[in-house]
Order: C-alpha cells, then sequence, then structure tokens
C-alpha cells in the first residue's frame, strides 16, 4: 500500500549544512533502511563491523571524486545521530533493483517537450523510506530528487536542465572504487551534458548503473558502465529505452544477471528482457504523440505481471526477494517539474511538484 504524503525537506546553503537538515527530518527514514541493511549483511554471512571495515576502503576514491557529496554525508550523520560509518557503509552494499526507463525528446512527443520516465522496482519496505529533498546547494544548480531517506539519492532533476535516472546493472568486474550511488549527486551538480557524462563516468568506479541522462534541449543519452569500461547510447528517433542488461554490443562481456548454463543469476532475470521490449513497442506505436500522460500509461502496463513495467510483488518469492515498483516518476526539465506516483502507478496518481 502506498503511503498518503510523499515526505518533502527543502534546504540550501553548504553541503554539509543541508545534510545535517535532511538527516534531522529522516530520522526515521534512516533508521528502517539501516534494518534492512543489517538484514543484507547478515544474509551474506557478515558481521556488521567487518562490512563497516570494507567499505571504508572504498573512501579514498569518494574523497577524490565528490568532496561535496561526503560533506553532505557528514553533515547528514550530525543531524541524524547515526555514525558516518554506518551511513557509508549504506551506499556500497552495491544493492541491484529492477527498473524500466524511457526518455524522449521533440522528435517524439506530441508537444515538442523532453521527459524522462522512471519506475523505481524494490522492496516494499524501501516505499516507506522515499523522501523527495528540494536543494539550493551554494554555488551550484537547484536539485529536486527522489531519495531513499534523503541519503540515497535516485531519479532528479536541476535547474540547469538536467535530469538523471538509473537502472541497475549486472556486471563482472566489481571492484573497489567510487560506489554507484555517489554518481547522481555529482551529475545533478552539473551545468552541462558534457559536465554530466564526465560525472556519470568516473575513472575509479566500484561498478555502475546504466545512468540515463537528458537535458532540455533535447539531448539524451544512457551511459551504460561497469567498473572499468562504458559506454554511451544515443537516440536516431527522439526516443531511448533502458532496463537492467547491457544494450551496447562491446559491454555484453560484463553481462552477469543472466548467469552461465542458462541458469539465470538474479530472480526474475527475463524481465528485464521483456520490461524492455514492452516499452521500446509502446513508444514505437506512438512517435510523433508521445505525451506525458501516456508515459504514466506506459508505466502501468501489467504485461508480464508481476514482472511488468508496473512491477508486482511474487508472493512465492522469499520475503527480502519480494520486489514491486516503489514509485514512478516522469521528469521535465523543460519546465523544471516532476510529477510522482507513489507506489504501484496503476493503483496511485501522479502528482506535480515544481523546482521553480
Amino acid at each position: 500500500m502506498a503511503k498518503a504524503h510523499l515526505k518533502v525537506v527543502e534546504v540550501s546553503g553548504s553541503y554539509e549544512g543541508m545534510g545535517s537538515k535532511v538527516g534531522s527530518a529522516c530520522k526515521r527514514e534512516v533508521r528502517d533502511m539501516l534494518a534492512d541493511a543489517r538484514g543484507s549483511v547478515e544474509r551474506r554471512r557478515l558481521t556488521w563491523e567487518n562490512a563497516r571495515a570494507s567499505a571504508g576502503k572504498h573512501l579514498p576514491f569518494v574523497e577524490d571524486y565528490s568532496k561535496d557529496q561526503l560533506a553532505f554525508v557528514r553533515g547528514y550523520a550530525k543531524g541524524s545521530g547515526v555514525p558516518f560509518e554506518d551511513l557509508f557503509l549504506l551506499f556500497c552494499l552495491d544493492e541491484k533493483g529492477m527498473c524500466t526507463d524511457i526518455m524522449v525528446n521533440g522528435d517524439a512527443t506530441a508537444d515538442g517537450g523532453v521527459y524522462s520516465a522512471h519506475t523505481e522496482d524494490w522492496s516494499e519496505s524501501s516505499e516507506r523510506q522515499l523522501v523527495l529533498v528540494k536543494a539550493k546547494p551554494k554555488g551550484k544548480p537547484s536539485l529536486m530528487v527522489m531519495t531513499m531517506g534523503g541519503l540515497e539519492w535516485i531519479s532528479g532533476l536541476n535547474s540547469a536542465g538536467l535530469t538523471l535516472t538509473g537502472n541497475s546493472l549486472y556486471q563482472n568486474d566489481t571492484r573497489v572504487g567510487v560506489p554507484k550511488l555517489f554518481v547522481a549527486p555529482q551529475v545533478l551538480a552539473s551545468e552541462t551534458p558534457g559536465e554530466a557524462l564526465s560525472a556519470a563516468t568516473p575513472a575509479h568506479r566500484a561498478s555502475s548503473f546504466n545512468n540515463n541522462i537528458t537535458h532540455s534541449s533535447g539531448e539524451m543519452y544512457c551511459v551504460e558502465g561497469t567498473a572499468t569500461d562504458f559506454a554511451v547510447l544515443y537516440p536516431d528517433d527522439g526516443y531511448l529505452v533502458h532496463a537492467n542488461h547491457y544494450l551496447h554490443p562491446r559491454l555484453m562481456k560484463y553481462e552477469t544477471a543472466f548467469g552461465e548454463n542458462g541458469v539465470h543469476a538474479i530472480t526474475g532475470a527475463s524481465s528485464t528482457v521483456v520490461r524492455y521490449h514492452r516499452a521500446l513497442r509502446l513508444i514505437r506505436a506512438q512517435l510523433g504523440e508521445v505525451t506525458r500522460e501516456s508515459l504514466m500509461e506506459v508505466m502501468r502496463d501489467h504485461v508480464n505481471r508481476p514482472g511488468s513495467i508496473c512491477r508486482h510483488i511474487k508472493k512465492d518469492d522469499p520475503p527480502h526477494e519480494r520486489c514491486k515498483t516503489t514509485f514512478a516518476v516522469v521528469l521535465d526539465p523543460v519546465k523544471q517539474k516532476m510529477h510522482v506516483c507513489l507506489g504501484n502507478p496503476c493503483e496511485g496518481e501522479f502528482k506535480e511538484h515544481s523546482l521553480r
């Protein structure tokens, strides 16, 4: 059941000061996030102390990549009363979900607009941890971003006309480096598409999302990454679609979602193939006529349910593997608006939030 109201936290100033205010406002959410994380660590047969120590190996790489966001996390620790080391571990667990993303520009839309649509598919408990953060960092573009507990940034846009969403990818070259959850804040601090592309591909990545970047000009990119490689997909006809597997031929050698010898390495791996082609078909059928509302309708699609674009829980899965659409969003970088539906979009209502 989707929660009735989305918590919105508005902050401004230094990154440490903003983090402190967000942490103070999100004490319940981060407590729940830590409880989920402890369960994940236990299933890996690790102690919390050993997991924190392993996470610490990533810290020097983040210090080189994003001092601002580290300051935000340190401030969050002060505001929430949670040790920095526990918060940093949340960034390093490399958890993966199942999401579907669509980007369209004026070549495909009815009104000439630019839109980026995303479904976030994750655990039931994570739906209660969602927070919308509106921030005005000193010396950087203003931004609006959907987050887990105000800490882990998922999908958002900034006042420079950039948007970011992401898809989990399953890769075989993970290593110690910059955790992928630190990339979103850096992209949303960018002023130009070129800066955003550079931010999405730090040299010493621990792993990578597929980072979907749009700009109000209509520029759109899928930045497929691994820890050691990346490729950029660019639209030919005004649209890009992505799910949770690699599309660029050069990167397929890193794919692990489908495992070996016909055995899927992750639960429901085949759904990424169905969701990708289903979304592709639905968008191609309305080229030149795509609207914000028609994108919302695509996100309500139930072909291949429960592993559909609008994902529902498979009740015979173990509780920790149950996955559903926790929110859906349509980002508008031109008007700098975000339309968010909490929970399954087939059951909820999209509500508008404006950065301006």
